[in-house]
């Protein structure tokens, strides 16, 4: 008898980890942007996104003044400290387009006011991975990563959530 109770317990241990480890993991599906087609200006490495409807042009900052042909602007993290310059924050307050500033630990605020500093600015501890920057509302937007998790899907996550703001902020224009 304790045979076949050692046994059972045994059995229902052994599918209850291969049920267990078959199971997805705590990450779900994210909705996709399925909006009107984007095109955003880019300074820095294209991101890996999941729509087919954006599409990237890169830039450099000597074309922050020409930024009618685009829906949004986007700044990655390798290319923030150049964006600080002050000559810059003039083109970020007065464009018809917004700004993203990718993977700031130092918020938008530093890119928008020509006082502070890039390097001496406080870190934001918030936990938001991007910043959307619109001036003609004065308004922004902080995105954080699903679950906090740093990889491809959380991060394409918040790409097309990102999408969805630029497509409400342009039906205007």
């Amino acid at each position: 008898m304790k045979t076949k109770v050692l046994l059972a317990i045994i059995m229902i241990s052994i599918l209850a980890i291969v049920f267990g480890c078959s199971m997805q993991n705590d990450e779900s599906e994210t909705e996709l942007y399925h909006g009107k087609p984007l095109h955003i200006g880019i300074i820095g490495e294209e991101p890996d996104v999941r729509e087919e409807q954006i599409q990237f042009t890169s830039i450099d900052f000597t074309d922050l003044q020409k930024v009618e042909n685009y829906d949004a602007i986007f700044i990655t993290k390798e290319n923030l400290k150049e964006a600080d310059k002050a000559q810059y924050a003039k083109d970020y307050n007065n464009s018809p387009r917004p700004f993203l500033f990718i993977d700031s630990q130092k918020g938008y605020v530093p890119f928008i006011k020509e006082q502070f500093d890039f390097e001496n600015y406080p870190d934001v501890d918030s936990g938001v991975y991007a910043y959307l920057y619109d001036s003609k509302s004065q308004r922004y937007w902080g995105y954080v990563l699903s679950n906090e998790l740093v990889n491809e899907q959380s991060i394409q996550d918040v790409y097309s959530r990102i999408f969805e703001t630029i497509e409400d902020l342009t039906g205007t224009n």
